[in-house]
């Protein structure tokens, strides 16, 4: 008998006893990345562009799900996607070409190129604000209103951000800051004498080959830039966001409160481009992109863990193998990006999104930690608690409404989801005449939260529109009566409203 036959035989005889085994062989990595795309897609997430590179050859290029669900539109290399805050590592190259050229030094303080500015922000460097330790704090005034407000002017920008006072002392600590890279847009516009996109393509962009990155600039169609999806929304009409930004850029100037800190668009073909250049010294000079790799500023809360640090415009840190390690990503709330990057072994890992909710963005980094852990299997990730409920409602019929609660634990470790998602989702299943999803969403959502009276007010209203009166005026009064304990009774108006016209007309019968 051979030894590996013998040894089976004794492992079946004595299963108490350790025995041997044959060695652990795992999956090819783009099998397992596969598996573990496809099970996030049946959990309601889109994954949308996933590229790894290893050695710089391709390991695994996948597109999965639409750059348009109306036409089904498949995501292509040269699809055009807002990149959120990665807009920030080009910012910071274009700062780094100006010091090269002698332009400007890292150790120049604001007063240099803003002699209007106060006391305290004065002083604050090049460097400072390139490593998020300016002091400048998105939360206490500095900056007002949301991207995709209006048009804000250079002066409407630094206004506030001038008047609001500092979260802590310049250099003393990590804080990041949008605020601060729109100031170091600023600062190469008044360097350059250009406008900060202008300048951008001249600096970083063409250097770099990339010619379809950029705000205004680029060449773009509508074929090839991707449709934005907020699932925060049940309605597909409300959920589909355009192309965001781009429509209003043909003819609206890019607003100072997102110049330079974020909103350029890219495509899976420039992202990988650009990497390219970069690491082949076509942008920056050695010293510059030893930079970019340097632990300049500590992070308070690392994210992933394996980051540590920030540099210029980027996260880093080091894989387990200890090769060093730098990551940006960028978000909206509906396009996610992702970058990771390691030069030892010109391993790259690229992720671009849209449709951000749920846990979609933690994708990429959990592809990292599967290249390094053969064993790693990461869970699925999902697109949301909105998607996570329309993907139990393709699987179940609604008899199995009382699954559901279990069914979210599972997938996002939350058996009660927040009081918005039944409402929007049982709504919506009313409004499109699915009465039976309907009540059973809103009845559970009543259930899950017994003291919210809006939730018994959206009950009464589905009762009402399918004629149970009755039902609907036990709720309509729940309503009224949730709210004698709330000083913001938003539903109680509608709620006395239904019950005064239920009454009338079952008065007129």
């Amino acid at each position: 008998m051979s030894v590996w036959k013998w040894l089976s035989v004794a492992c079946a005889l004595f299963a108490t006893a350790p025995c041997w085994s044959a060695p652990y062989a795992p999956a090819p990595v783009s099998a397992r990345i596969e598996s573990y795309v496809q099970a996030s897609m049946a959990e309601g997430a889109t994954p949308g562009v996933l590229w790894v590179y290893q050695g710089g050859v391709p390991v695994y290029q996948g597109y999965h799900g639409v750059s348009d669900r109306r036409s089904g539109a498949a995501f292509q290399d040269d699809t055009l996607f807002d990149i959120g805050s990665m807009t920030k590592q080009f910012t910071a190259a274009a700062i780094l070409r100006l010091v090269e050229e002698g332009v400007l030094k890292l150790e120049d303080p604001l007063e240099r190129f803003f002699p209007e500015a106060p006391d305290d922000k004065a002083g604050i460097t090049i460097h400072q604000l390139l490593t998020h330790s300016s002091g400048l704090s998105d939360e206490n005034g500095a900056f007002n209103g949301r991207d995709s407000d209006p048009f804000k002017s250079e002066t409407d920008f630094l206004t506030p951000l001038w008047a609001s006072p500092l979260n802590r002392s310049p250099g003393s600590r990590y804080d990041y800051t949008n605020a601060g890279y729109s100031l170091l847009a600023i600062v190469i516009e008044r360097a350059t004498g250009e406008g900060y996109e202008s300048a951008l393509r001249r600096l970083v962009l063409e250097p770099a080959g990339l010619t379809q990155t950029g705000y205004r600039l680029m060449d773009w169609s509508a074929q090839n830039a991707a449709r934005g999806y907020d699932d925060f929304h049940a309605d597909p009409d409300r959920a589909d966001r355009g192309v965001f930004y781009l429509d209003r850029w043909r003819t609206e100037p890019v607003s100072y409160r997102l110049l330079g800190n974020g909103g350029l668009y890219s495509t899976p073909s420039d992202m990988h481009r650009w990497m390219v250049a970069l690491h082949a010294g076509e942008v920056l000079n050695p010293d510059s992109l030893a930079l970019i790799y340097a632990p300049l500023m500590a992070l308070d809360d690392p994210y992933p863990p394996s980051f540590t640090h920030y540099s210029y415009g980027w996260g880093v840190g080091a894989r387990l193998s200890g090769e060093p390690w730098i990551s940006h990503s960028g978000s909206n709330g509906v396009f996610f990006v992702s970058v990771q990057y390691g030069p030892r072994t010109d391993t790259l890992i690229l992720h671009m999104t849209n449709a951000a909710r749920g846990s979609v963005g933690r994708m990429g980094y959990e592809v990292a930690r599967m290249m390094d852990d053969p064993r790693y299997e990461p869970d699925p990730v999902h697109g949301g608690p909105v998607r996570l409920v329309h993907t139990f409602m393709a699987d179940h019929t609604p008899e199995d409404i009382d699954l559901l609660p279990a069914y979210l634990a599972a997938r996002s470790g939350d058996p009660v989801p927040p009081p918005w998602v039944l409402n929007r989702t049982g709504l919506l299943s009313i409004e499109r005449r699915e009465v039976a999803w309907g009540l059973g969403l809103l009845a559970l959502n009543a259930e899950l939260h017994p003291q919210n009276g809006n939730l018994q007010d959206s009950l009464a209203y589905a009762y009402e529109q399918i004629g149970q009166f009755d039902r609907a005026r036990r709720h309509y009064s729940q309503a009224l009566t949730l709210g004698q304990s709330t000083e913001d009774c938003y539903w109680c108006s509608n709620a006395q409203a239904a019950l005064d016209r239920l009454d009338q007309a079952a008065a007129s019968e």
